[in-house]
């Protein structure tokens, strides 16, 4: 084994060795009783152009597999992809596991009705599709260029789910004694999310000509928010709007969504000192961790609202 290869390897169990075979993308040293595999990790000079991304990122990476068998064991040992799967995996389980158990998770009023469990799952559900669709993403898309462009695809459109889910929920809460806001505007987010859905699933939008206006139709998407908050304090008073959503959550939430992105967009921190971020901590995997953070505020603000209505009724 070269001292170069040994550089550039995850280990998944160790031992002494008896017998040592490499391939490309792993070596095994056998021994009498079992058998220790180390996965090689390449540099950015070694993989693919289609799998580069953000030349900051020196090193740590799982070369293209045409093998979903072999995504799927990247799982279990470390690679700069790790931090991106399981930052999203975890709490997207228990997302899911909160909603399969709402019952023990909220607070059950006299008031409470189905349809409120079906309006706080409808959130769970959103953000279980999009940090799932995430990590199934950062899993597998070493696979090959076809399966990488796909499961970007499914990415955004996980983002689409839990930005429509996150609006309706709070929308019903906000609005919840006024039938034609709550309708109107989640016909308006309805709108927005299904156009944003075919910008991000249709190969003829995804183009380089096409990325202003796909650009310029999530901003806007993400600026008709505001839209029913204005509505609120013209209809309800500026105190009671902040009230009834829980305001102070979700403008926390907004900021750390947005500041996330920033970080990302920026490439920071991994760009100031390359090589230092391989592994942990590059913007990608904060970015993740903050859009986790920002969908805890979001259900700190759509469980306060309905204790709110249900404490008022």
């Amino acid at each position: 084994m070269t001292k170069n290869l040994q550089q550039r390897v995850a280990l998944t169990s160790t031992s002494t060795s008896t017998k040592t075979t490499i391939d490309d993308d792993n070596v095994s040293i056998k021994h009498t009783k079992k058998t220790t595999t180390i996965r090689k990790l390449y540099t950015w000079d070694e993989i693919p152009e289609w799998q580069k991304d953000n030349e900051h990122i020196i090193a740590g990476y799982v070369r293209e597999t045409n093998s979903f068998r072999r995504c799927f064991d990247s799982l279990f040992y470390i690679h700069n992809e790790t931090g991106n799967v399981y930052s999203h995996l975890v709490p997207g389980v228990v997302f899911f596991l909160t909603m399969l158990f709402d019952k023990y998770a909220i607070v059950s009023f006299e008031t409470t009705t189905f349809t409120d469990y079906l309006i706080i799952n409808l959130f769970f559900l959103g953000a279980f599709t999009c940090l799932i669709l995430s990590s199934t993403f950062h899993c597998f898309k070493s696979h090959s260029l076809k399966i990488a462009t796909f499961g970007n695809k499914l990415d955004y459109l996980g983002i689409v789910v839990l930005i429509v889910t996150s609006m309706i929920s709070i929308l019903f809460y906000g609005f919840y004694d006024n039938g034609p806001f709550f309708y109107g505007f989640s016909l308006l987010t309805l709108s927005f999310g299904s156009a944003c859905a075919i910008v991000s699933l249709k190969d003829k939008f995804r183009s380089r000509e096409w990325r202003p206006y796909r650009a310029g139709l999530f901003v806007a998407f993400g600026l008709s928010a505001v839209l029913p908050i204005l509505t609120g304090v013209m209809y309800y008073g500026p105190h009671e709007t902040w009230t009834r959503i829980q305001l102070k959550w979700v403008v926390l939430e907004g900021v750390f969504y947005i500041f996330g992105a920033f970080l990302y967009g920026i490439r920071f921190p991994e760009k100031y000192v390359n090589g230092t971020f391989d592994i942990w901590g590059h913007s990608h995997q904060i970015f993740h961790l903050l859009v986790v953070v920002a969908a805890f505020c979001h259900l700190k603000a759509l469980l306060g609202s309905y204790e709110l209505v249900h404490m008022n009724l």
